[in-house]
């Protein structure tokens, strides 16, 4: 893909077209913090196991005012160790979110950063994922990041198809009912397992 967002002082205004496979479009940019508004009614258009495959805990019941403040937080972007895309489209005259890609700096491990996505029910399975995916995994590249780990369950297939699709090195490693992937963003590097427990492990 030759398409790319600048990961530096980036264009808020700046964006880049992606076109699934059903002929939809998206526009992709840069989080926003004014973007919480559409965090929030984006997840309230998330199905239950989506929820659940993003952040880990059933969110059925969730107070709107957690909500609020959690799509808040995470529309609050520190550019020194975050970067977060948010594609959008256009539906009944104003603008929605329909999938979110981000990455952050582990503290720990200064070449290493933990990323994440979630897209809405009706636009997975159409090649939008992958497309979001490989223009967060450029912006790590150039920010100089050399592994990317992203911690899913270990039956979301979706997911592992998504970082086997990208046709770059990594290795897996299972424990307690998660997969914890080290996505290696330079080859030849030893991988690292910051979130998975070694004698749980098993490669893949």
């Amino acid at each position: 893909m030759t398409q790319s967002l600048s990961p530096f002082q980036p264009d808020m205004k700046a964006t880049v077209t992606l076109r699934a496979r059903d002929g939809r479009e998206v526009r992709v940019r840069h989080m926003r913090r004014e973007d919480a508004e559409l965090l929030t009614r984006m997840f309230y258009r998330l199905s239950p196991e989506t929820r659940y495959r993003r952040f880990f805990v059933p969110l059925n019941d969730v107070d709107e005012e957690r909500v609020r403040r959690e799509a808040a937080r995470l529309a609050t972007i520190d550019p020194e160790r975050e970067t977060a895309l948010i594609a959008v489209v256009d539906e009944d005259g104003r603008e929605e979110a329909v999938a979110v890609a981000r990455f952050a700096r582990l503290v720990e491990h200064d070449a290493t950063c933990e990323a994440s996505i979630v897209i809405r029910d009706d636009y997975q399975g159409v090649g939008i994922g992958r497309q979001l995916f490989d223009l967060l995994v450029q912006t790590a590249l150039v920010r100089g990041f050399r592994h990317m780990i992203l911690l899913t369950h270990a039956d979301n297939t979706g997911m592992i198809a998504l970082v086997q699709g990208l046709g770059m090195p990594y290795e897996g490693r299972f424990s307690s009912g998660l997969y914890e992937i080290d996505l290696q963003l330079t080859n030849f590097c030893k991988p690292v397992f910051p979130f998975t427990a070694p004698e749980e492990s098993q490669n893949g």
